[in-house]
């Protein structure tokens, strides 16, 4: 991997850590650890809330500014995420790897406290070309190497990317994943980068970072999601063009087999995904889009008012796609930024008022979504350790005039963004 690959861009806390666990693997004769860490937050205004409050998956400001809060414009200082990791080699074959995470996650008392995201080790070169990860580790649908979409597009301190946003998937579950490259093309010029085709599959258990009940003495009760039911994922890249144009597509599925329905009778019920992406990057900008659709097999339910249809299950669909953007101003100092996502949580909504859904997907869906995003990005010093980033946040709410009949309304959040790293 070319080191123009990981620019400021990609300054991720994700990146981070895999360049971190990277750095490690790569000292094959010595063993030794390295701890590091790294944290995001603003000061943020709230200058418009949806007064319903409403907005579907990890939505950052969910609620604030509503008329039911009680407080107009609110605003705050505050931490969103914080890392702390350690990275250990053991020998040339084996390295571990376990990071913990403040997501806005308390205690008891209310107070900010870590998470276990990543406790995993890899066995490298398990066969020519293919590392084996086992534990809990980032999943392959998102986030788990520089070229999947949330390294590619950059930004986590700024907004999660689109399938983390909407929470189509996790971005860690335990498991075992074997990632690799299928295919590698050496150029004529030995100066350029590898034309080369990339893999990553991974089976898990759907968990995210929660333990399995019972086998791990919790006392939570049992469910088919994390006791039985497992789900496959698999990626493929592209990266060609002297490591300019990374090519992209994603894959997951999930059986739940017979299932009993929320209103009557049981049916068979799976879920799958779909992603596609493409990223084009020169020296001083960068492009990128990338799309999803997540089906479920009978878990929407359609009634129908009295005489005017027949009740019955259906597919439910939720999509979305993201286009993203940056232009260096200023070599390794200044960068202008923006996204643009529009999310479609279910795709049968209609404002047809003698239909009632029922998801099971995403529940009470009467709207779709349109989220924006953009900013400056500076870094005073020149090893991009630190960030500051004015910026806007935007989730538009467009109803279509369902059931609750509620207007369109949105979220506007001026925002003054730090990001720093240390290790």
């Amino acid at each position: 991997m070319k080191t123009q690959l990981l620019s400021v861009i990609t300054f991720t806390t994700t990146t981070l850590f895999i360049n971190s666990v990277k750095a490690q693997s790569s000292a094959q004769s010595v063993a030794g650890g390295h701890l590091w860490g790294s944290v995001f937050g603003d000061y943020a205004y709230v200058a418009h809330g949806d007064s319903a409050g409403r907005g579907n998956g990890n939505v950052q400001y969910k609620g604030l500014g509503s008329a039911t809060s009680g407080t107009s414009n609110p605003n705050a200082f505050e931490i969103r995420r914080a890392y702390l990791a350690y990275d250990y080699v053991i020998n040339p074959k084996f390295t571990v790897n376990v990071l913990l995470n403040y997501d806005g996650n308390t205690d008891a008392n209310g107070n900010r406290t870590f998470f276990l995201k990543v406790a995993s080790f890899t066995w490298k070169n398990i066969f020519p070309k293919s590392d084996l990860g086992i534990g809990q580790q980032l999943t392959n649908s998102y986030t788990d190497s520089p070229y999947q979409t949330e390294q590619l597009f950059g930004y986590r301190s700024i907004e999660r990317s689109l399938l983390d946003m909407r929470k189509v998937d996790g971005a860690a579950d335990m498991g075992a994943k074997l990632t690799g490259r299928i295919w590698t093309a050496k150029p004529a010029d030995t100066g350029k980068t590898h034309t080369f085709i990339g893999y990553s599959i991974m089976i898990g258990n759907n968990s995210g970072y929660a333990p399995v009940p019972g086998f791990s003495a919790t006392t939570q009760p049992f469910n088919t999601t994390t006791d039985k039911d497992k789900k496959f994922r698999g990626n493929v890249y592209l990266n060609t063009l002297n490591g300019k144009l990374t090519l992209g597509a994603y894959a997951d599925f999930i059986n739940y087999g017979n299932a009993a329905y929320t209103h009557t009778g049981i049916y068979p019920n799976s879920v799958s995904t779909i992603k596609g992406y493409a990223v084009y990057k020169q020296k001083h900008f960068e492009i990128g889009v990338e799309g999803f659709q997540q089906s479920g097999t009978n878990d929407e339910f359609i009634v129908y008012k009295k005489g005017t249809g027949t009740n019955d299950t259906t597919t439910a669909t939720q999509a979305g796609y993201s286009l993203f953007a940056y232009l260096n101003i200023l070599p390794n100092k200044l960068n202008i930024f923006g996204r643009y996502d529009y999310y479609t949580p279910d795709t049968k909504i209609t404002n047809n008022t003698n239909i009632t859904y029922t998801d099971k997907l995403i529940p009470a869906n009467t709207y779709t979504e349109t989220f924006i995003s953009g900013g400056l990005d500076w870094t005073p010093v020149d090893d991009k350790k630190v960030h500051f980033m004015p910026n806007i946040w935007y989730d538009g709410i467009n109803g279509i005039s369902g059931s609750d009949n509620l207007k369109s309304s949105y979220y506007l959040v001026y925002r003054i963004t730090f990001f720093y790293i240390f290790k």
